[in-house]
């Protein structure tokens, strides 16, 4: 004898089969005691998922919602402003270095870029616990980079116009 399978018999119990279908199971499980049984349980489970009531919604649920919503579009912004100051002073740094590459005398620049490397590496090396502790975003991190990028540069422009001044007399 075939069976009926779970989904009819389920159907069935919480009585959303209809027509012909639900004539043709009826007389199924009249006459098969084993999906009598399960149709019996699906009705049981049926009643008691019916008796249960909905919870009530919290007072402050939309209230919360939005609150979540504004937070999670506050850190999509900052971390869009982050970007895009991440992005600027890479953008500089490698203005900077391209410039000082294509200059006439870049042989002359390399104390002063040393100099300038290490200079931004103790800055650096100062100001990680600061922004740790402050966690403070990385706008000004990157700030504080194009800074530093554009001190060790003015260096460098001068030292090679101190050189270029020296080697022309």
């Amino acid at each position: 004898m075939n069976h009926l399978d779970d989904s009819a018999l389920q159907s069935l119990a919480d009585g959303t089969m209809r027509g012909p279908q639900r004539f043709a199971a009826h007389e199924h499980c009249d006459a098969c005691a084993e999906c009598a049984a399960i149709l019996a349980g699906y009705a049981a489970l049926t009643t008691k998922l019916s008796a249960l009531h909905d919870p009530e919604v919290p007072a402050d649920f939309t209230a919360t919602v939005l609150a979540a919503v504004d937070a999670r579009e506050l850190q999509l912004t900052q971390r869009r402003h982050t970007w895009l100051a991440a992005f600027s002073a890479v953008s500089l740094a490698l203005f900077a270095v391209v410039g000082w590459m294509l200059s006439a005398a870049p042989a002359a620049h390399v104390d002063g870029l040393v100099e300038g490397v290490t200079v931004v590496r103790h800055v650096y090396g100062a100001l990680v616990p600061v922004f740790g502790a402050a966690r403070l975003p990385l706008g000004l991190a990157a700030f504080a980079l194009t800074a530093a990028i554009l001190f060790v540069l003015l260096r460098t422009l001068r030292a090679g116009q101190g050189a270029d001044a020296q080697a022309q007399s």
